[in-house]
């Protein structure tokens, strides 16, 4: 055998393969697609909550007209850029959008409708609560600027699979995440879902009530809920200061306790003027740079005679209250002193005031229709 031939033969697959394996770097592989596919749906869906947001600050009646838009162009757009990344001329993946709600060669976005009840997301159908975001290889990606040959390595190196198109839906179902719970009396009839109230400011407090001495006021909370007992390495401030995940608790058992010595409400007035926490459903003045509310969902609860001590009692969910925080004052040491992130609420703010203050309110029932499109306040992935 002519050894010049072998040589030669060698060296060019030898080339080959060193030239597939470095292929396989500047591809794009499928687990890459998918977090794409996630993360420009989450981005989507977080434009589309903080419209919703900005539409409760000037006019809470039209609000439904938002949520029955079933374009959503800034949403759209937001999830197409975030697909195709900073450098847009070289993007490796992309989504395409012609807002339309049916994935097609020409459009890989829809808006629709995450039914909790179902689990079943809905294109097109409204209140639009979800987005799904479809991703794809770009030609770059490809043929890695060397056509088909680029196609074949890509094969070859097992990086790339024919069409391969992942999606991913996210939604912003209705889940509490305050760190305190309301009582029933503060839902006023007239405030129910999907009318936004806006109240006088109104102070609450974690005091225990007596049906022998008084009547239920609609101004009490208990300043602290889990929904499992705590073991003896957690305490409630940690799980305050770790910032309250969102939880699917209506209808479901509850503990609640109170809090006499407002060490709970200097941890949630920490959170609250922490600019780093929960930043998206903060509402800022755009000249002075003030905080003017915090919006939260808490779960209401009966609050029959409670004690004044801080003890666990258990309390079933009824219903969720969409509420405006104005303003949170606490007494005393700051805060939330175990992560060195301790914030204070502004002098000017609270001056000698004490307490929970709130101007807006919805409330909605476990058992109403009208949950299913009770508006969510942290997107999360359901598909």
């Amino acid at each position: 055998m002519d050894t010049t031939y072998a040589s030669i033969m060698l060296v060019v697959f030898l080339v080959l393969a060193s030239l597939a394996v470095s292929i396989g770097y500047l591809y794009v592989d499928e687990d890459d697609m998918r977090n794409m596919a996630e993360l420009s749906a989450m981005a989507g869906t977080r434009d589309i909550k903080n419209r919703m947001l900005a539409q409760l600050r000037t006019d809470p009646g039209r609000l439904e007209g938002v949520a029955n838009d079933t374009v959503q162009t800034a949403a759209r757009s937001m999830a197409v850029d975030h697909a195709l990344g900073k450098h847009k001329e070289s993007a490796l993946m992309h989504a395409l959008s012609d807002n339309t709600n049916r994935l097609t060669t020409s459009n890989d976005v829809t808006v629709g409708f995450w039914n909790i009840s179902t689990r079943t997301y809905s294109p097109g159908a409204t209140p639009v609560n979800a987005m799904q975001v479809r991703t794809r290889r770009t030609a770059e990606s490809d043929t890695v600027g060397i056509g088909k040959i680029g196609n074949i390595l890509g094969i070859i190196s097992g990086v790339q699979k024919f069409d391969y198109t992942p999606d991913a839906v996210a939604a912003l179902p209705a889940r509490a995440n305050a760190s305190f719970a309301l009582c029933t009396e503060a839902c006023d009839s007239r405030c129910s879902f999907p009318s936004v109230c806006p109240i006088p400011e109104r102070k609450m407090v974690s005091d225990p009530w007596s049906r022998e001495k008084s009547s239920p006021a609609g101004n009490r909370l208990a300043s602290g809920y889990l929904m499992y007992q705590l073991n003896t390495s957690v305490n409630l401030s940690n799980l305050t200061c770790m910032g309250t995940p969102s939880q699917e608790i209506c209808n479901k058992e509850i503990l609640t306790s109170l809090d006499p010595k407002d060490s709970s409400l200097a941890d949630m007035e920490s959170m609250m003027y922490n600019p780093n926490i929960d930043a998206s459903n903060k509402e800022y003045d755009k000249d002075s740079g003030k905080l003017l509310g915090w919006w939260v969902i808490a779960p209401v609860t009966d609050c029959p005679k409670a004690r004044q001590e801080a003890v666990f009692e258990k309390r079933r969910v009824t219903r969720y209250a969409l509420v405006r925080i104005s303003r949170i004052c606490a007494p005393g040491a700051t805060g939330c002193q175990q992560n060195n992130t301790s914030f204070d609420s502004p002098v000017a703010t609270c001056g000698s005031d004490k307490g929970l203050y709130i101007d807006r309110i919805s409330c909605v029932g476990c058992s109403s229709k009208a949950l299913l499109s009770f508006p969510g306040l942290h997107p999360v992935l359901v598909k």
